[in-house]
């Protein structure tokens, strides 16, 4: 055999071997690929569920400046942690604080069970509503100006201990509260008391009263002043139809205060379209004249996914002695999961 015979056959060796070398790396590659698992994902033997939404408004005003704005961003982790054990914590990305409810349930019976933490005050119907499931886009004057906790900014709720139920046709709330809203501790030494009685007399209908008894200092060291809440509430939702009413009565340190409203709902396409009519009304002092206020709602409802919804309502506000004071249509739309 010739050297170029030698020659090349050496190279065929080589890359042979090359070749060899080659292909039992990518093997043992592959094969330490798959030895090698990604880390298992954190997983829990109690179910959980997350649930959110926001909202994306749109206010034109006749007087005043109109603008685009995000009134909420909130995400819901609810659970059971233990049998009749459950939590809820829900946080907005808008509000500040954004912890807006925190709280454990223990669900030791149907008719008895006790809650603790921050949420919902049990008083009025509306207050008790969340911003998710309201039929107008605006909660009514009385409502934001008299249901404890909205009265100091506080979005409804505030930090206590509660005990609810459900036997036969009634369903009752009584729970002891800070009185000083969310996230904040007590200003003073009494705790505030809270109740709500709701009865069922048939599947559509549902009627029922609340109070509150506390005390607040709206005034930084300043002295402590009553502040006592009485409401009265009814529903009626017969099928494509829906009415719904509450009065608030209050007194504020010496201050009378009252208001209600009344709602009335169409669904034109079921479950779909809904039409919205709505009249509430507040004085916020009795003993004084031609201070109350009025606000008269037109609104339209588009279901388009179960929560997510597209609301446009027409407000006109009045003011004893005035008139109309203000018109404004608010455009919002409601993504949520």
């Amino acid at each position: 055999m010739c050297d170029r015979g030698r020659t090349r056959l050496r190279k065929q060796h080589v890359l042979g071997i090359g070749v060899f070398i080659l292909a039992g790396l990518i093997l043992s590659g592959t094969a330490a690929g798959q030895d090698k698992k990604e880390p298992p994902p954190v997983t829990s033997s109690r179910s959980f569920r997350l649930s959110g939404y926001t909202q994306f408004l749109y206010n034109y005003w006749d007087k005043g400046t109109d603008s685009f704005s995000i009134p909420r961003a909130r995400l819901t982790l609810s659970g059971e942690l233990l049998k009749n054990v459950r939590f809820r914590i829900q946080i907005d990305g808008v509000k500040s604080p954004a912890l807006i409810d925190a709280n454990v349930d223990f669900l030791f019976n149907p008719a008895y069970g006790l809650r603790i933490g921050q949420y919902y005050v049990p008083m009025s119907l509306e207050n008790n509503t969340s911003d998710a499931e309201m039929d107008t886009i605006l909660r009514s004057q009385v409502v934001n100006a008299l249901a404890p906790s909205r009265d100091i900014g506080s979005q409804g709720r505030d930090i206590g201990a509660m005990f609810m139920g459900r036997y036969s046709i009634a369903e009752y709330y009584l729970g002891v509260f800070n009185g000083a809203g969310i996230n904040k501790l007590d200003t003073n030494k009494a705790k505030d008391l809270g109740a709500r009685l709701i009865l069922h007399p048939m599947g559509s209908l549902a009627v029922g009263g609340s109070f509150y008894n506390g005390r607040h200092n709206p005034v930084q060291n300043g002295p402590d002043l009553t502040r006592d809440r009485f409401g009265l509430e009814a529903s009626w939702t017969p099928g494509k139809f829906s009415f719904k009413g509450e009065f608030l009565s209050a007194k504020d340190d010496l201050t009378s205060k009252s208001g209600w409203y009344l709602q009335g709902g169409y669904f034109v396409l079921p479950k779909k379209l809904q039409a919205m009519i709505k009249w509430d009304t507040y004085d916020k002092n009795r003993d004084a004249s031609a201070d109350r206020t009025d606000l008269f709602t037109l609104g339209v409802n588009w279901f388009i996914w179960e929560k997510t919804k597209l609301m446009v309502n027409y407000n006109l506000y009045r003011k004893e002695g005035e008139g109309t004071t203000n018109q404004a249509i608010s455009v919002q739309f409601q993504a949520a999961f």
